[in-house]
């Protein structure tokens, strides 16, 4: 493992657990509409999915492109890359389409050839945040829009673990976030890239079920990863996490950051 570009590789090469984990996690549901209706997303528009994953998204933007649209995923792992043109194909959508495997940051369109652009989740982990608010800029039509989502580590709550606790854990697992503050850096960084109209909102529902755990452990799994913490402890806390939603203490947070543009 190179702690240096761990960031990406770790997208790169899934294991077999978290690839089933995501493939749940990232499907679309209706209470995700708040994070995508600043896209203002429409029948025949051309989209695309920046980091599609294995594609449930993506399913929800074909769904709005309709079959007078296209819709282009995008992504550096082969399986999410499989899956999300299965996905897409058997939900009626493989002619109005594409899912781009790629190596690099680049995306394998023309320039000003989309008329959306949508990125979940995927800015806190590319090389460059600016070469990549360039990339989207550059295929983005003139009065397209560009709508980020992603979040602020620096802002995430979990209870009962606290300031201290999360404090640690995160500085254990940082290896796996090459830009943890992303959210906070994309309202200039859109304007930079020359982008127009440029807005931000931020979006915070708490967790009080233990629905987002599967980022906590993943959180943990990065930091024992890492070396820089003692497995003992960090089971310990997660442990403390379990026993929280079971007496119906625990409370996760984690701020979205929505920022929408013009091209």
């Amino acid at each position: 493992m190179d702690e240096k570009t761990y960031y990406r590789d770790h997208w790169v090469e899934v294991e077999p657990e978290r690839l089933n984990a995501y493939t749940e996690m990232f499907k679309w549901r209706p209470e995700m509409e708040p994070l995508l209706a600043p896209a203002d997303l429409k029948p025949g528009q051309a989209v695309v999915d920046y980091g599609c994953g294995p594609g449930g998204l993506a399913l929800e933007l074909a769904r709005r492109a309709g079959p007078t649209g296209h819709v282009h995923g995008v992504d550096l792992n082969a399986e999410f890359v499989g899956l999300a043109r299965k996905a897409l194909a058997e939900a009626g959508f493989g002619a109005t389409s594409t899912v781009h495997h790629v190596m690099d940051d680049k995306i394998p369109l023309g320039n000003a050839s989309v008329d959306r652009l949508v990125c979940k989740n995927v800015m806190e982990y590319v090389p460059d945040i600016n070469a990549t608010l360039a990339e989207f800029r550059r295929v983005v039509k003139p009065g397209g829009i560009a709508h980020i989502i992603d979040s602020d580590w620096g802002m995430l709550v979990v209870e009962p673990l606290g300031h201290e606790k999360l404090g640690e854990l995160f500085e254990a697992a940082k290896l796996a976030y090459h830009t943890p503050h992303a959210g906070r850096m994309l309202y200039s960084g859109m304007k930079k890239a020359g982008f127009a109209n440029v807005s931000v909102k931020i979006l915070a529902n708490a967790d009080t079920k233990g629905h987002m755990q599967l980022v906590l452990h993943n959180m943990v799994n990065y930091a024992r990863i890492g070396g820089k913490i003692d497995p003992k402890r960090a089971d310990a806390m997660l442990a403390e996490v379990k026993q929280s939603i079971a007496d119906g203490t625990y409370m996760m947070v984690l701020p979205q950051f929505l920022v929408t543009a013009q091209g």
